[in-house]
């Protein structure tokens, strides 16, 4: 099955994505996603310049080679572009192989092991009244795990003490019930971690996500050592072998890690199995910016791996309205019965794009807020 094009297909169906188009010389095309927020034309120069022209020819259901020679056969590797570069390739060589073996790719990762998987949504907002309201709001809709950030305006500075407060308070006028999970964004230093994580303990959360920059393993040796709060940590890491301290190590609990950005099914299932063996459970990244692409290989994953733990879940029609539905066709779906996802029983990622109506919806440049202290310095986004 020979590539005959790869192509990046920037568009914005409400948001900036850039997706992959891998077409064969028999005619079949399979899609991923390489979204990189704020640095879409970065990635689509990357694939069209270097990584495009690197495939054509070569056998598509080669998956594993392909991977090996965009990650390893180049001086230059890994890093937040080429990765997500090599994480469309690799969604859309899956899509084509399933598509090839009228089989759904959670077939070939072994077939399902659930039945669905478990879907978190944001409730997160300045007031807690509205975050009681969107859980409450959520559980209807079958949600019984919940993101509750409190307040988190742009360009603003992590305020520990209304993080502490406000999810402290969710949690007493919700009771037990849902599972509640924070998101720190890595903005955090190692000190205010500890604060933080410390402070929630007794909000009883599923988990605090990204307490912590990827680029500091100490501090999340003694993150671990002084708190009870079960930690997930990934979406920040590009490169698989950077999550590898911290599954052997046992330094969290959950995998978060982005498929668009740490190196596709590929990457994704193969950490998986790592962290299995460190009764660590996977939680994989599913923000708006992922596409709905990238979405269906996240549930894909999902249901194949023994070591599920819960989805983070965007609707993205809901989000985003017509445009989303004009591009996007098929694909991961919420039943709310049970408050997880599922996707199409079709061959590949059971997920089509309208490459001309993707097109018609033009890129436009955009960048994420730049976070400072009270004193004007710069500080992590």
């Amino acid at each position: 099955m020979e590539i005959r094009h790869v192509d990046a297909v920037l568009t914005r169906p409400g948001r900036n994505y850039v997706l992959v188009r891998v077409e064969t010389a028999d005619g079949l095309v399979g899609w991923g996603d390489a979204t990189l927020n704020g640095r879409e034309k970065a990635v689509e120069a990357a694939l069209d310049h270097h990584v495009a022209p690197e495939l054509e020819g070569r056998d598509a259901t080669r998956v594993e080679d392909v991977w090996q020679y965009l990650f390893r056969g180049t001086y230059w590797r890994g890093g937040p572009v080429l990765n997500s570069a090599l994480s469309g390739v690799d969604m859309a060589l899956w899509d084509l192989k399933g598509k090839a073996a009228g089989a759904p790719v959670y077939d070939l990762l072994g077939g399902r092991t659930r039945e669905y998987a478990t879907a978190y949504t944001h409730c997160g907002d300045d007031d807690v009244d509205a975050i009681v309201a969107n859980c409450e709001a959520a559980a209807e809709r079958g949600f019984d795990h919940v993101r509750v950030n409190v307040g988190d305006p742009a360009g603003e500075y992590l305020n520990l003490d209304r993080v502490i407060d406000g999810v402290g308070e969710v949690r007493e006028r919700l009771g037990p019930a849902p599972e509640l999970i924070v998101d720190i964004h890595g903005r955090a230093t190692p000190r205010e971690a500890r604060r933080v994580a410390t402070g929630l303990e007794s909000a009883d959360l599923y988990f605090l996500e990204d307490p912590l920059r990827p680029e500091n393993r100490d501090a999340f040796e003694r993150l671990r050592a002084a708190t009870t709060a079960p930690l997930a940590m990934g979406e920040l890491f590009t490169n698989p072998w950077e999550m590898r301290p911290l599954i052997e190590d046992e330094l969290v609990d959950f995998l978060r890690v982005d498929l668009s950005h740490v190196g596709g099914i590929t990457a994704a299932r193969k950490l998986a199995a790592v962290a299995e063996h460190h009764y660590v459970e996977t939680a994989f990244h599913g923000p708006p910016d992922l596409s709905p692409v990238g979405q269906a290989a996240s549930v894909h994953v999902d249901l194949a791996v023994p070591n599920f733990g819960v989805q983070e879940f965007t609707d993205h029609a809901a989000v985003y309205g017509a445009p989303i539905d004009d591009v996007f066709s098929g694909g991961a779906t919420l039943e709310e019965s049970v408050g997880g996802l599922d996707v199409p029983d079709e061959p590949g990622l059971g997920i089509d794009v309208d490459r001309e109506a993707a097109l018609s919806y033009e890129y436009e440049r955009s960048h994420l807020p730049t976070v400072r202290r009270e004193d004007g310095s710069v500080a992590d986004w």
